[in-house]
């Protein structure tokens, strides 16, 4: 065995222990004391951009990620660096020192990871013969996931006449949700354990119009590795995934104008297409129709976020030791998504070290029903910069106010469009002094706490976030305008 393999065991067996300091180090070590060959770089950088974004030091992450990416360095197969790299680029996101730049430069590389694969051809008579359009979207999360709250009325409210609307799901998950979402539709595609080739050539032999990538980047990228093979002449992103894909074969990425102001093309691949309102709809679960509200003004206050702990990075603890340290007697609690008790320890651990007291916070563990605990709380912070999505809207749902904090990128805007669109914008900052402004005075007007907690639901019901018949036919007009467009480009 090589030197370098000697020390690669060395920092696999760290890895495999979650001793990820002692990986970095044994990393520095040899990228200090050996040269690392071209077959072996793109394995030592994977395993330092995964313990740096673990250990919270995103510059660095990025840094070996950018450098797994580059061509000398990617392995013969280069499909196995897709999941890593899909992984990689959703971690980017939950850092506030990573700029614009930094994020779409790494995204832009994810492109150069499908060079050799073969590209579908579309021929428009093959495509003009048909009566309606045929939208197809693709999606692992075809159950009771937040992406179905936020798709399903594209799936049950769309136009017959005008639309043949099909679902491709490639995910595990086959429950009694599933089947409902399939009987709305012309039709229903189960691809579990298929490969990304395969699903490809399906969608391509049932002649998909406009292909609607609903997951991105999440779930290790596998929508996108179908959407590389260009299996419908127009496709699009922009439901389930918050940046641009980074894939010149994805053609438009569906926005509005508060999550992507004028300036943001820069940051797509993608062709912006920006809906009149908002590019969320939001469709409560049963789970959430049938809690009823409980809530009562807690004295002292309580600050909460139901949010995954992985977004809950050290610059928006401080952010919110600040606030509750600015009402006196307030306190946090902190919901995360998953059951692990190991996780709530290691955060306690963290919130100590970063100076709060035991009193000044409590941390729950995820559960399955958990809405009801919404009452336990007066006002929702966002995280920064990665914000919530349908944590924000069962919040508000739920008639908790959400402060939220947003930047210059789609990713951390969604919750400021999300408020915008609901008519409360007062409740969004573009900079962190105005947000522990907000959240301060909030919590000083008890009248007006009282308030929006009995009259938020009854706002978001009315607003653009839950008027899904006029968000499908903002949708679908997009979608007629973008593909009659292509229908009438120059014959390749």
């Amino acid at each position: 065995m090589s030197r370098f393999g000697q020390m690669y065991r060395e920092m696999y067996k760290a890895y495999q222990a979650k001793h990820y300091q002692q990986v970095v180090e044994i990393g520095e070590l040899t990228a200090r004391t050996m040269p690392i060959a071209a077959q072996d770089a793109f394995y030592f950088h994977e395993m330092m951009t995964s313990c740096m974004f673990l250990l919270g030091r995103a510059e660095e992450a990025c840094w070996h990620l950018q450098r797994a990416l580059q061509p000398e360095n990617l392995p013969e197969k280069v499909e196995k660096c897709w999941p890593f790299c899909s992984d990689a680029l959703v971690w980017l996101h939950f850092f506030p020192e990573l700029s614009d730049e930094q994020v779409f430069v790494s995204h832009c590389l994810y492109g150069r990871l499908f060079n050799h694969i073969p590209r579908y051809q579309h021929r428009r008579e093959r495509h003009k013969q048909h009566s309606k359009i045929r939208i197809g979207y693709i999606s692992l999360d075809f159950y009771e996931h937040i992406v179905t709250n936020f798709a399903i009325q594209l799936y049950s409210a769309y136009d017959k006449e005008r639309f043949e609307v099909h679902l491709y799901s490639i995910g595990n998950v086959h429950n009694e949700v599933t089947d409902w979402l399939g009987a709305m539709v012309d039709g229903w595609h189960d691809f579990k354990g298929k490969t990304a080739e395969a699903v490809a050539a399906q969608i391509y032999a049932d002649e998909i119009d406009i292909l609607v990538d609903l997951a991105g980047h999440t779930h290790k990228g596998h929508t996108l590795q179908v959407m590389a093979y260009k299996p419908a002449p127009v496709q699009i992103s922009g439901i389930g995934y918050f940046n641009t894909t980074g894939l010149k074969e994805v053609d438009y990425y569906l926005t509005d104008g508060y999550c992507d102001p004028p300036g943001n093309e820069a940051l797509f691949t993608e062709q912006l297409v920006r809906l009149p309102h908002s590019h969320f709809c939001f469709t409560p679960s049963e789970d959430v129709l049938n809690c009823k509200k409980k809530w009562g003004l807690h004295k002292p206050r309580v600050f909460g976020s139901f949010s995954n702990f992985f977004k809950l990075n050290d610059y928006t603890l401080k952010l919110w030791l600040r606030i509750i340290r600015s009402v006196p007697g307030s306190s946090l609690l902190l919901k995360n998504v998953r059951p692990d008790l190991d996780e709530i320890d290691k955060m306690g651990e963290r919130m100590l070290a970063l100076g709060y007291r035991q009193e000044e916070f409590e941390l729950r563990p995820g559960s399955k029903v958990y809405l009801d605990e919404y009452n336990d709380m007066d006002i929702a912070l966002d995280p920064y910069p990665y914000p919530g999505g349908g944590t924000t809207c069962e919040a508000i749902y739920m008639g908790v106010p959400v402060v939220t904090r947003y930047g210059t990128r789609h990713g951390s805007r969604f919750g400021y469009s999300l408020l915008c669109n609901m008519g409360v914008e007062e409740l969004a900052a573009a900079n962190e002094e105005d947000y522990v402004k907000i959240a301060v005075n909030l919590a000083n007007s008890p009248e007006l706490l009282r308030e929006l907690h009995a009259n938020l639901r009854e706002i978001m019901q009315n607003s653009h976030v839950m008027d899904g018949a006029n968000y499908v036919a903002e949708v679908q007009q997009a979608y007629a305008d973008i593909y009659l467009a292509w229908l009438r480009e120059e014959k390749e």
